[in-house]
């Protein structure tokens, strides 16, 4: 499952202070980005996109989210995406949202490089590919993402995009379940139980050495 739900509180969280605009420095706002300033045409698309003191226009949020996304703006570049991901604003479209989150992931957005492994993984928009998925789901999964460190454990323990291995996967399971994913403790149980001595030990130790480095 992709991260789309979070748009409006990405929207929020990037929002550059002071996007309650009065009239005065709204027409500001919009002459500014009009000029191609492209903290302008963020927070103008934050602006519609809020409806903060103007009315809710998704149709325009992505009108100036798409100026600063070409201009290289990473947030804009994200909240574009999962635009194209959801049809809010504009027509849904699957390869938009990958190549937005695309260019987002390369500047090393979390969100859109956990979002571009599940398209990769689903064949979303893009021709499956398990190892791109893999790739993108470790870039996250290295910041933090608990998603992505769950979705490591998936793919190590399907054999999918790696070979299967189900001590690398009771370690980032366990990683997992250390940073609050709430099915990945049922899944270190299920492989405790299954895995050998062995095996067990060998995943106990990466999971210590996985949770040194990205723990929360």
């Amino acid at each position: 499952m992709r991260n789309g739900i979070l748009l409006i509180g990405i929207l929020l969280l990037f929002c550059s202070a002071g996007c309650s605009r009065g009239g005065t420095e709204f027409a500001r706002l919009q002459r500014d980005a009009a000029a191609g300033d492209v903290i302008a045409q963020y927070n103008l698309g934050c602006v519609y996109a809020e409806g903060d003191g103007v009315p809710k226009d998704a149709a325009k949020a992505a009108k100036w989210f798409l100026k600063a996304a070409e201009s290289g703006d990473v947030d804009a570049q994200y909240n574009l995406a999962v635009m194209y991901d959801d049809g809010e604003g504009v027509e849904e479209d699957d390869s938009a949202a990958v190549k937005w989150y695309l260019e987002a992931a390369k500047q090393g957005d979390q969100f859109s490089q956990y979002n571009l492994a599940v398209m990769y993984d689903d064949g979303t928009g893009v021709e499956q590919d398990f190892v791109q998925a893999m790739h993108w789901y470790r870039q996250a999964a290295e910041q933090g993402d608990i998603d992505g460190q769950f979705s490591i454990g998936m793919m190590y323990q399907l054999g999918e995009g790696v070979m299967a291995d189900q001590a690398i996967a009771y370690a980032w399971f366990s990683l997992a379940a250390d940073n609050g994913h709430s099915d990945a403790e049922e899944k270190c149980s299920l492989l405790k139980d299954q895995l050998n001595e062995e095996d067990l030990s060998n995943g106990t130790t990466l999971h210590s050495e996985l949770a040194e480095r990205y723990g929360m």
